[in-house]
Parts: C-alpha cells; structure tokens; sequence
C-alpha cells in the first residue's frame, strides 16, 4: 500500500477521464473540454499529529493523471468562538499545517476556508467533533483465505478484530485506520547502474548507458518505513446504539515475515458527512460496474463549496474527528499451522560498500524524512 484509498479514487477518477477524453478534442496536448478537479482533504482532530490539510489539483493534460499540489494558498480554520488557526505550508508541497500545540477538541465546531494564489475561495460547512469510545479489546487470529493460491499473498495473513461500547448518542459513526512502522536496513536502492549521490541529489543519479546492477545503501541512522491501510473501513450505530459491539474486523497484517509486527490502531468518531463520503467511495469499489456507474455526486465533496464558483464540483472532504489509540505487536511466529510459510521478498541486488582503504567515500545512506519514512522513534516500539 502506497497510496492510501481516497487517493487511490481520484486517479481512478482521472484515468477514466482520461480514457474519455480520447474522443474529445485536442489541441497543443491541452484537451479543450478537459476540467481539473480542486481536491481538498482536510483533517481536524484532538490528536496534533493527525491535524494537517493537503491541496492539490488534477492535472488537465493528457500526458499526466497525477494530482499536482496546491502551493502558497491561504488557509485556515475557525472554530465555534471566532477564534482563527492559520495553517501554513510544509512538506510535503501543498500540505499545510497548525501552529505547534493545535489540536480540536469534542464538542468544538470548525469551518475550514481556503484560498488559492490565484484567488480561488473555497469553504467548508461548520462540522462538530464528536466524542470516540476507547478501544477496548483487540485480538487477532492467523487465518487463510483457501480460493487463493499459496503463492498469493493475500491467502495467509492476520486478520484483527477489536471490541468497544457504542456510545449512548444516536448518530455516531466511526472509522479506523493503522499504521505499521518497519525499521530499514536500506535507505536507499538504485537500480539500472545509478549510484547515490550523496552531496547535491540525495538521490540516485543514472548512468548514462543503463545496466543491469541494482545497489542498495544502508542507513546512516535509525529510521523506519511507514505503510498504512488500504481500504476504508467505517460503521454506523444505527442499530447497535449504547451497545458493545464485539468481533470489528479492522486490519487485515500480512505474512510476509516472521519478524514480531509494530501495530497502531485508530478508532475514529466521523461526522455524519464524512461518513457518507466515505460510504459512498466504498460502493464505488464494491460495485460490479465502473466508477462511473453510480451518481456523479458521490465522487465530490459533501462539506466543502466553491464561493467563488457555484457550479464547479470539488473532491475530496473535511473530516473533523476525535481518536483513540492503541499499539500492539503481533507476534508471527506462534500458532501458526504446520505447513503454513511466510512469502518472502528477498531484497534483490548488493549491498554498496566503499572499497578497502578508500578516502572520502560514503556509502551509508540519509533517512529522509516524508509521509512514508521517519527517523523517530515510533511510540511504542521495544524492539
């Protein structure tokens, strides 16, 4: 998983407009009739880790379906008492971010606005967080899927499952997600006979008549892949309100090793607009047709309007929620069957050494720090 599942739409979206397109129009690699897309996904929480708001544009040329990110934009949010919280831009581009020490709160209202260098304005409905019951109970259980071959890596795996008291209110809903954290040998692989570049690029630089040798760098430090859920998993207590629901399928952890796996769950309270967004992407998937089979609406966003032009439809949506955590380590090396072997990838190529008695050779690699790596400590981690 490297592209989490709302993302995964939009191309989806795109590439489809894309096929569409083929019949339309074109004129200096620019189709005439083409529409790119405003995509607003932005994140309110009582956690500051997760506050962040992410502006990018879907490309209108033929030769490109990758979103392109909304840079230098105003942005902000307002709560229920009038008071502003400016986000400005990080890293990555187009992704903005509260001050330090900004975080909502349950029973605070938000209104998200923005506005792009190019004075496009964009505003959100007023959407109140509501309060999420702590997890309590997570297990999980190797299971195998047998209409799948044992070479599939989707047929043997760990599947968790996790329990919690409905809370009394009528009209909640909830959504999880997770993150794993994989600390790295390598950080850093060139492939095709590039070598790293360790002064100006910080990337692998190609040779000018590619090969065959792959070389991998070992990290300078520590530093720890993230990957995180692919699907979308959310749920509504219209008929289980102020009850405990038992037995949740949440996750779904590969057997691709026997090493322990680091495990963060996230039990989310969504607005009742965010869920139908979500709701409404996960019947796209489920459905025996394609994305365009069902409603045009439920491809864009249910909170967020364009003030400066009425008809123009974004995607995407302002999700204000209340979390609660929990991190375990699954252990996936006992109770497992007999006859049951992870699939292992082996990392292909060589591991880059300087040669004996060189000078002023490197060959350990940065731990660049972005949305899928980190060089801190995940909280938690005992290994």
């Amino acid at each position: 998983m490297r592209l989490n599942f709302l993302r995964y739409i939009f191309f989806a979206s795109l590439v489809a407009l894309g096929t569409w397109a083929c019949v339309n129009p074109i004129k200096d690699f620019v189709q005439v009739n083409a529409t790119s897309f405003m995509t607003i996904e932005a994140d309110i929480s009582d956690d500051p880790e997760l506050c962040k708001i992410r502006l990018t544009n879907s490309a209108n040329r033929l030769t490109s379906v990758l979103a392109q990110a909304v840079v230098k934009a105003e942005v902000y949010v307002t709560d229920q008492d009038g008071i502003k919280t400016v986000f400005k831009e990080g890293i990555p581009l187009g992704t903005y971010f509260p001050p330090a020490g900004f975080k909502g709160r349950v029973g605070g209202s938000y209104k998200l606005y923005v506005k792009t260098l190019v004075g496009k304005q964009y505003e959100s409905t007023v959407e109140t967080m509501r309060g999420v019951p702590e997890i309590e109970n997570v297990i999980n259980r190797f299971e195998t899927f047998d209409q799948y071959s044992r070479v599939d890596p989707r047929r043997a795996g760990f599947t968790v499952y996790l329990d919690f008291k409905d809370l009394p209110s009528e009209g909640d809903y909830y959504m999880w997600n997770w993150k794993h954290f994989e600390k790295l040998d390598f950080c850093a692989t060139c492939s095709d006979g590039g070598k790293f570049d360790f002064v100006k690029t910080l990337d692998c630089v190609q040779p000018k008549f590619p090969n065959d040798q792959i070389l991998n760098y070992r990290c300078n430090g520590n530093c720890w892949d993230i990957s995180t859920n692919n699907d979308l998993n959310v749920f509504s207590d219209v008929l289980t309100n102020g009850q405990r629901v038992v037995g949740r399928q949440v996750a779904r952890i590969p057997f691709d090793g026997w090493k322990s796996y680091y495990f963060r769950l996230e039990q989310r309270s969504i607005t009742k607009n965010a869920f139908n967004f979500y709701q409404s992407l996960i019947s796209q998937v489920q459905s025996s047709g394609s994305l365009f089979d069902v409603p045009a609406e439920t491809r864009f966003s249910m909170n967020i309007k364009s003030l400066s032009d009425p008809t123009e439809k974004v995607l995407g949506i302002f999700n204000v929620f209340s979390v609660r955590k929990k991190i375990f380590i699954i252990d996936r090396k006992t109770n497992i069957p007999a006859g049951e072997f992870p699939i292992v990838f082996p990392v292909p190529g060589e591991t880059y050494a300087c040669p004996p008695g060189s000078t002023g050779c490197q060959d350990l690699a940065p731990c660049i720090e972005g949305p899928r790596r980190t060089k801190i400590t995940p909280e938690g981690w005992v290994f």
